[in-house]
């Protein structure tokens, strides 16, 4: 009888153990969905805001934001994430714009996708 109660005990300390992991696993499978959502609406931004002209009011300096009503369809899809874009002008390269992309989630940054826009020649 001593020897099934040890038993149990241990079968019981292992079973604990499995379901730690599986909650530990879920979270961490959760905070990767969201990575991989905030990438790919950054990453979305990136290729919007490289098909724009130079001269855009989204490619001025400064900081911007989605905003209603134009990008009100893009809100609701995105919720609950945020997403905001630095433009500042690069005096390193002569007729460029070094542009930042922020996604945040619960007001923490998951994603960040930074490239550099140089006005065409052509």
């Amino acid at each position: 009888l001593i020897e099934v109660m040890v038993a149990m005990v241990i079968l019981g300390i292992g079973i604990l153990a499995i379901v730690a992991l599986q909650a530990r696993d879920m979270n961490y499978n959760s905070s990767s969905k969201r990575q991989t959502q905030a990438y790919t609406w950054a990453s979305d931004r990136v290729e919007r805001l490289l098909a724009l002209p130079y001269t855009s009011l989204d490619l001025a300096a400064g900081v911007h934001t989605l905003t209603p009503p134009a990008d009100t369809a893009l809100i609701a899809l995105m919720a609950p994430y945020v997403m905001e874009w630095d433009v500042i002008d690069n005096s390193a390269i002569p007729n460029s714009l070094q542009v930042s992309v922020f996604v945040r989630w619960q007001n923490k940054e998951i994603a960040r996708v930074d490239f550099i826009r140089v006005q065409s020649s052509i």
